[in-house]
């Protein structure tokens, strides 16, 4: 029987191995690996059987011993993060840059990101990210341009900012308590009952975590990151597919491990909610292809963080569902991105035009993804939003999140049009090897799956009971068709061709000032608690 251990050193070993060793087949027992590593991670959660999976890495027993521990948050994740890394390997196989140092990075940060779900010790984790965070910098710049290298360094340098304050909060628990791993640290917190002794370590750990997660207004690092315009488009799938849904995974870890002693679930529904907003805005003023798709990441962050901080069940179940369903379409989204601009020669998006007439495939591809992201029906975007929404009432929350889905909706309609917009120049054919779309074709058959069948996914996975079949999401139709519509007229009334938002693009941190966002962010919440909790 495979070991938990296996999903951690795999990848990182099959990287080392390649790195030293090339030969014809490289790339063939790179895609082996891989398919090695979803099949075990799907065996892994048939056996979770609605518990978890724990493995002892020594022989002492906790807290002072070491394990892995899989149940079903962290399966999900796994399994979606193995499955993202074997769509980039295929996908990248015939690229250039797929050399023998990039193919060991990114299967090493693989096997980092894997280690961080299945962690259930906070140090080991803060370990664990830090050497993920060089590896993510290194392939940022990988391209060893001016640009990538200074969006790399500042990713790298504002990250190890950030996760001081996390390892500043795991010592004061430390301190307090004596223990590291999650249960015990609960077990511990529990029994203390709460108290202000806890505000201060809650508050370094939180901040830490935000910036991972990207949160108001923590998220100036994510633009530079997953937009540089040198990084291949894998590394942005990757980045905005599942890394950046570290930050939420802690989240919800540490909301688990607090939840008997600090209540901040209406701080980060109020956090979702500007998060949610401000992404979209920043998203509507760009131009950049990939920095339209990096400001919404911020936005569905937003999103997924409302509905994990909900009040109810199905709140979360939509926030993790969101989690997931996101990172597969987002990961589509990024890459095709990078063919349109390897096929119009440009990143601006204004530039390209009639994609329909040179690629209907690739036409079809893009608009599941745009689909999925505004939520439409039977897509899997728009089955985790109904959950996210579920059970809020009231003229403000419905006014906010139909504002939300109308400015996602206005920022992806400059997609429609590259696709639909006749071009004035000759027909150029788009041509797309046969690995790049069995990757596309892959994504957008889960996502449409994942939307139609998500009742019975929901069922086999938790065991929860939903109510949003065909019928139910084919009523919702015509709501969708109508914001839409309204959207296109106030895109087209208000915002296309007018420089309303220009000063929106002109917003942007510099190391000292995130530096700064990441202390007031620490400020705030400390306040916050002390004031409030």
């Amino acid at each position: 029987m495979p070991r938990l251990l296996l999903l951690v050193m795999l990848p990182i070993l099959c990287g080392l191995m390649l790195y030293i060793v090339q030969t014809r087949l490289t790339k063939a027992f790179t895609i082996v690996v891989q398919i090695y590593l979803l099949l075990i991670s799907i065996f892994f959660t048939f056996q979770l059987n609605g518990g978890m999976i724990d493995e002892a890495l020594i022989s002492s027993p906790l807290p002072y011993g070491m394990i892995l521990r899989l149940d079903m948050l962290s399966a999900i994740m796994v399994i979606l993060n193995n499955f993202l890394f074997l769509a980039m390997v295929i996908f990248s196989m015939r690229r250039s840059y797929m050399n023998r140092l990039f193919t060991f990075l990114f299967l090493s940060l693989q096997g980092l990101i894997n280690a961080v779900f299945l962690s259930a010790d906070i140090f080991n984790v803060y370990i664990v990210l830090e050497v993920a965070t060089v590896a993510v910098s290194v392939l940022i710049m990988f391209k060893k341009d001016s640009q990538s290298m200074y969006d790399g360094m500042v990713y790298l340098l504002v990250n190890m900012v950030a996760m001081t304050f996390f390892l500043f909060g795991i010592g004061y628990l430390y301190k307090q308590f004596g223990v590291l791993d999650f249960d015990s640290i609960k077990a511990q917190i529990d029994l203390l009952g709460g108290g202000k002794s806890l505000y201060l370590p809650f508050s370094l750990l939180l901040t830490g975590i935000g910036l991972k997660a990207a949160l108001m207004p923590l998220f100036s690092w994510l633009p530079k990151a997953h937009g540089t315009p040198s990084a291949p488009s894998a590394v942005s799938a990757i980045l905005s597919g599942i890394f950046v849904k570290i930050g939420i995974y802690l989240i919800v870890r540490m909301q688990f491990i607090f939840q008997n002693a600090i209540d901040v679930d209406s701080l980060l529904l109020v956090m979702g909610f500007l998060t949610a907003i401000l992404g979209f805005v920043f998203a509507i003023a760009q131009n950049d292809i990939k920095l339209i798709l990096a400001y919404h990441t911020v936005s569905q962050i937003g999103l997924i963080l409302i509905g994990i901080s909900g009040a109810l069940e199905f709140n979360r179940l939509g926030g993790i569902y969101h989690l997931l369903a996101h990172g597969l379409f987002k990961a589509a989204l990024f890459l095709i991105a990078g063919i349109l601009t390897e096929h119009y020669k440009t990143r601006k998006i204004k530039q390209m035009k009639g994609l329909w007439r040179d690629s209907k495939f690739l036409s079809i591809t893009l608009l599941i993804a745009v689909a999925a992201i505004t939520g439409a029906p039977f897509f899997s975007g728009g089955y985790a939003k109904y959950f996210i929404s579920y059970g809020y009432s009231g003229f403000i929350f419905k006014a906010l999140f139909i504002f939300i889905n109308a400015g996602t909706m206005i920022s992806f309609i400059k997609y429609l049009k590259v696709i639909f917009e006749p071009s004035v120049h000759k027909p150029t054919p788009l041509k797309i090897g046969a690995n790049r779309k069995i990757v596309l074709i892959a994504i957008s058959v889960i996502t449409i799956a994942l939307g139609v069948f998500g009742d019975q996914f929901v069922s086999v996975v938790s065991q929860t009971k939903t109510h949003l079949d065909l019928l139910a999401q084919l009523s919702k139709l015509p709501v969708y068709v109508l914001t839409y519509a309204v959207s296109y007229i106030v895109y087209k009334k208000l915002i296309e061709g007018r420089k309303m938002l220009d000063w929106v693009m002109g917003i942007e941190l510099t190391f000292n000032g995130i530096c700064m966002a990441i202390t007031g962010f620490f400020f705030f919440t400390y306040v916050y608690l002390t004031a409030v909790a």
